[in-house]
């Protein structure tokens, strides 16, 4: 597995972290592995139908990378050893991996200095909008996947912990001045290419939940915020 094709993804629960992901998996601009997604790494988000978290998560409680919350106390062979798990033991190595954890924004100068040739993303939107998107979608409790309790424990302290990941995420973008993106349709049109024919496409599922326009509502434009940043650090040689 090359650095470089490891895209290290972050943003605080309810960010749209995922949405994001499932965004960018979606473009021929970059070919990005999906081996990691399966029928029992699913929850579907009862208010934005048609959307789900889906493929693997990292971090600790979730299926993989349990010590990821610590990563600057692992090798770089273990950290890939990792991945590779939830990646069909790298059968894919040409193909860019999207490595999802909350937690990796608590060591980004570390993977940036660790790993230089491979991306960054960060998710970003603010603490009360995210902890609300966040319930939004069921509490602790009631998330099946993946699984939060073990880490985030109870609705307070997953606030607590959204605050603080909102602050560390927007300090780093702001440190790094990294490429900072409202993430819209106009957005995923213009730098990945990502275009749909229809409102019911599963690509307009995802972006329009981004944006907060839900067409089947009386006033479909009521929930539009465009307050769902995409953040990119690394990726000049693409797009």
């Amino acid at each position: 597995m090359e650095d470089n094709k490891l895209i290290f993804w972050t943003g605080a629960p309810g960010s749209k972290w995922s949405a994001t992901a499932w965004c960018l998996s979606k473009t021929k601009k970059l070919d990005i592995d999906i081996s990691d997604r399966a029928s029992h790494r699913g929850y579907e988000h009862s208010n934005f139908p048609g959307t789900r978290h889906v493929g693997s998560y990292f971090g600790p409680g979730f299926e993989f990378g349990n010590k990821f919350h610590n990563i600057n106390t692992l090798t770089k062979n273990e950290i890939k050893d990792e991945i590779n798990k939830a990646f069909s033991n790298n059968k894919y190595p040409e193909k860019y991996k999207i490595i999802r954890c909350h937690q990796f924004v608590y060591n980004l100068d570390w993977i940036r200095d660790t790993f230089p040739t491979s991306k960054i993303v960060i998710v970003y939107r603010k603490p009360e909008m995210a902890f609300n998107g966040m319930l939004s979608i069921g509490s602790i409790a009631e998330i099946k996947y993946p699984n939060y309790k073990e880490y985030y424990k109870n609705d307070k302290i997953l606030e607590e912990k959204i605050n603080e990941e909102c602050y560390l995420a927007s300090k780093w973008i702001f440190d790094n001045d990294m490429d900072v993106n409202v993430a819209c349709y106009n957005h995923f049109k213009q730098r990945w290419g990502l275009t749909f024919k229809s409102e019911e496409d599963q690509v307009a599922k995802y972006i329009r939940s981004l944006e907060g326009f839900f067409r089947k509502n009386l006033d479909p434009y009521e929930k539009i915020r465009y307050d769902t940043i995409i953040a990119y650090h690394n990726f000049q040689n693409n797009a």
